[in-house]
């Protein structure tokens, strides 16, 4: 009976299907490793930068304290000499410097006050951008070693489906694996399917009756005429044929 001739390759499919589908679960586990490392490079991204602003906030409320020094320190030198100065024309010209040095200083102080608080905005940004790699970091030491287990244990069973599929194929002939191959290639995997009440369960399409019949009662091994897949008939239509002899 056909079906007896199929059973070596129908057992061939159903490890095939475990090996497709096992890769496709496996093919999620990296996917997902890169997911988690990449989100740590976007949380170490983000701390570089806002570590980054801090420290051009230090440079510049540095230099800000600096100019901002020196020039009170000017100021307090022209103020102590306008009573030194003999004509008004040159006290008139130190007057209108100190005034506008003032108004620079003023400047600076407000821009030093604003750097000030802006440092201790960045410098909360900044542990907060810590612990959020700190977060990223435990994520992916935790599930990097579960994801590697995982894998370990896929190509565990990977080996041994393998295995299995070698000396299934072994067992098939020649010729029928090779047609095998190329329907499961070009058919998502399924090569070989059942008829129920003359529909192919591959395709779905009605088998013309007479190849119907032969299917239940021949030996030969056919492929359905629409998808091309191996056809065998059904253990239930297989137990009416019998019961019709």
């Amino acid at each position: 009976m056909s079906r007896a001739k199929l059973k070596a390759l129908e057992e061939l499919q159903e490890v095939d299907l475990k090996i497709r589908d096992l890769m496709a679960a496996a093919e999620q586990h990296p996917a997902r490793l890169k997911q988690i490392e990449g989100d740590r490079s976007q949380a170490k991204s983000l701390l570089d930068g806002v570590r980054g602003k801090l420290a051009d906030n230090e440079r510049a409320r540095k230099q800000n304290e600096q100019l901002l020094g020196a020039e009170k320190e000017k100021v307090k030198k022209w103020e102590s000499r306008l009573n030194e100065l003999k004509t008004p024309r040159e006290y008139a010209a130190l007057a209108r410097e100190l005034d506008i040095a003032k108004k620079t200083n003023e400047t600076a102080e407000v821009e030093l006050r604003r750097l000030v608080d802006e440092y201790d905005d960045l410098k909360k940004g900044v542990g907060e951008a810590e612990k959020g790699l700190s977060a990223k970091d435990e994520v992916v030491s935790h599930e990097g070693k579960e994801i590697e287990t995982l894998l370990a244990g896929v190509e565990s069973e990977m080996a041994g489906l393998q295995a299995e599929r070698g000396k299934l194929a072994a067992s098939c002939e020649k010729s029928i694996l090779s047609k095998y191959e190329r329907i499961r290639k070009q058919r998502g995997g399924v090569a070989v399917v059942p008829v129920v009440g003359g529909t192919c369960k591959g395709c779905q399409m009605n088998l013309p009756p007479q190849m119907a019949n032969n299917l239940r009662t021949g030996s030969d091994i056919m492929t359905c005429p629409s998808c091309h897949r191996f056809i065998y008939a059904s253990d239930h239509e297989q137990d009416e044929a019998q019961a019709e002899t």
